[in-house]
């Protein structure tokens, strides 16, 4: 074999690992911008103890996502906007809030065991039917169990988006796009609203200029003192 046929398997060998790694990038990432709704529920499918309000509260939550960049940003009609960056590949995230009249940056740190034990409270189970579309994407069925449930329920996913942009159940790999968060407040209810693919501005992912970047713990020392 000439040094000429040698250098040519080496070039496609490379181009063919280069369109590998792209594919399978793309099938892991996605940029653009993800609107739920939330509903808070009351109904026979709760236990008797939950503390459900009769409230009327709107509430939806957008998730900004560039690759490995994520921004939740929660809006809700009582408690007002709550945001959040995290950095998917570093593990890293940070609560941005306001406190008289002053903006921090609060690093997090999660206890990771005490999470891992929260989140497994959910139990899914695979089912076939029944499929719908919700928000223009095809949504598969789970059912949904948890401690607090008297009964199961149902939740949909897709599989074009994986689920690390809304990780709401550990054991499931894809983006619910209608699905059931159970807390001390009662059962809510998220469902995709509508999905915009497209690259947001960098800007979006970064701590304000006026935001104190501060730990967590440093942060409860301060509103404690």
């Amino acid at each position: 074999m000439n040094s000429l046929k040698l250098q040519l398997i080496i070039a496609y060998c490379f181009i063919g690992i280069q369109l590998n790694m792209a594919l399978s990038q793309k099938e892991d990432a996605f940029s653009g911008e993800l609107t739920y709704s939330i509903t808070k529920i009351s109904n026979d499918k709760l236990e008797n103890d939950f503390a459900l309000g009769s409230e009327k509260v709107e509430e939806k939550m957008i998730i900004y996502a560039k690759d490995s960049l994520v921004k939740r940003v929660h809006f809700s009609s009582v408690n007002g906007i709550q945001e959040s960056i995290e950095h998917l590949r570093l593990d890293k995230k940070i609560l941005l809030l306001n406190m008289d009249s002053m903006g921090f940056a609060i690093q997090m740190s999660e206890d990771k065991d005490a999470q891992v034990n929260k989140k497994n409270k959910y139990t899914l189970k695979k089912k076939c039917f029944p499929k719908k579309k919700i928000a223009g994407l095809k949504g598969s069925p789970m059912l949904l169990s948890h401690t607090m449930l008297i009964n199961d329920l149902y939740i949909w996913y897709n599989k074009k988006i994986p689920s690390k942009y809304n990780q709401a159940y550990p054991s499931l790999d894809k983006l619910p796009i209608q699905y059931y968060v159970v807390s001390e407040k009662g059962l809510y209810l998220y469902t995709l609203v509508s999905l915009k693919e497209y690259d947001p501005p960098l800007a979006i992912f970064q701590i304000p200029n006026d935001y104190k970047l501060i730990p967590l713990k440093d942060f409860l020392n301060l509103i404690q003192n």
